[in-house]
């Protein structure tokens, strides 16, 4: 290898927390999703939290650095607030969904960042398709080492965040049967889907070198594992989750994430298993949601999720995981039992209304974020 890159790592806090969510932007008579990225961010003023996409109908909201998921939660929903009353002047909304569940990628005009040129240009379909949202949620690491060591412990979990989050169920007006369509178009990506296990920061580096010497990259941002060190930030950065489908699902997401990075970082995260045993609960994950049997990494029996979810809460808190943390997991616990992840709720709703728009404006009505 005739370059060699280094990428120090920016320590940080341990446990601190920042988060982006990535929304769409739909006009409010149809539902369909709505180029207006650009003049919404010009509204808001605020480019550090409302942030372009690589279409124009996708904007990025992104939180400063707090030390809680409630403090993190509240930041948030002050942003949602403040973009929907700009969105208002415009006729249009925020969707928090993974998938459109009828717009096509097609149609979605591709943002005037020259990078987004260049991904579209060497990705093409792939790329082109990308018309999907999540949640990236980032926990401050002390060191390299250490934010590797709890990457290795997180593989094996890494499907719960899936579970937890999923919420695409449609994809051009296709019910496709599964709880997280998302996943399956962002692993497409050349450096897309699960990452690898690494013996420290300098196999990290090694790997990310060998990228960027070959020409497979062109930065670290240009790793889109569904969980990867970002060493600008100092932190561990899980990106595997759907754009949750409301307020009270997004916290439980943020804070069961910190409170495994947190055990993992302590030693008290999952033994290494074979990649095959996770991706198979990864694609179990995909498919059912949080109604899915599970493979305990712990054990290797199978469980049902929701069941092993409960007793691991209980593990967590006798790991010291904050019970202030733990309770916005435990809160959803019934909901979940009751009518699934966002994917079923979605689904429930179709059922129950007039048509795919009729849907969409229901789920943003009870998805509990200020309006």
């Amino acid at each position: 290898m005739k370059n060699i890159y280094r990428f120090p790592f920016t320590p940080s806090e341990l446990g601190t927390l920042g988060v982006e969510m990535e929304w769409f932007l739909i006009h409010a008579e149809d539902c369909e999703q709505a180029p207006l990225a650009e003049e919404l961010i010009r509204r808001c003023g605020h480019p550090k939290h409302v942030k372009p996409e690589l279409f124009t109908s996708i904007v990025e909201l992104n939180t400063d650095i707090h030390q809680d998921t409630t403090a993190c939660l509240m930041e948030l929903s002050n942003w949602v607030r403040l973009t929907r009353q700009h969105l208002a002047h415009l006729n249009a909304q925020l969707l928090g969904m993974g998938t459109h569940p009828y717009s096509h990628w097609r149609n979605q005009e591709v943002g005037a960042d020259p990078r987004y040129y260049r991904l579209v240009h060497r990705l093409q379909w792939m790329a082109r398709r990308f018309n999907i949202c999540g949640i990236h949620v980032h926990v401050g690491m002390p060191d390299g080492d250490g934010c590797i060591r709890t990457m290795n412990s997180l593989l094996p979990i890494m499907p719960a965040f899936l579970a937890l989050s999923a919420n695409s169920p449609y994809w051009h007006g296709d019910d496709t049967g599964l709880a997280s369509t998302r996943i399956k178009i962002f692993e497409g990506l050349s450096q897309g889907g699960m990452p690898f296990y690494f013996q420290n920061w300098q196999d990290f580096e090694h790997c990310a070198s060998r990228l960027m010497a070959s020409g497979s990259i062109d930065s670290v941002r240009d790793i889109w594992w569904e969980m990867r060190p970002h060493p600008d930030f100092g932190t561990l950065e899980i990106r595997i989750g759907d754009m949750p489908v409301s307020r009270e699902d997004t916290a439980a997401y943020i804070a069961y994430v910190r409170a495994e990075a947190l055990a993992a970082f302590w030693g008290h995260g999952a033994p290494r298993v074979h990649p095959s045993l996770i991706r198979e609960n990864r694609w179990r994950a995909c498919r059912y949601g949080v109604h899915m049997e599970w493979i305990d990494p712990f054990t290797e029996e199978k469980v049902w999720f929701l069941d092993w979810l409960e007793r691991r809460l209980d593990e967590l808190a006798r790991h010291a995981i904050p019970e202030t943390e733990l309770m916005h997991v435990k809160h959803m616990l019934p909901t979940w039992r009751q009518s699934g992840s966002g994917a079923h709720r979605q689904r429930h709703a179709f059922l129950a209304t007039d048509g795919m728009p009729e849907m969409i404006a229901y789920m943003i009505k009870q998805d509990g974020w200020p309006q």
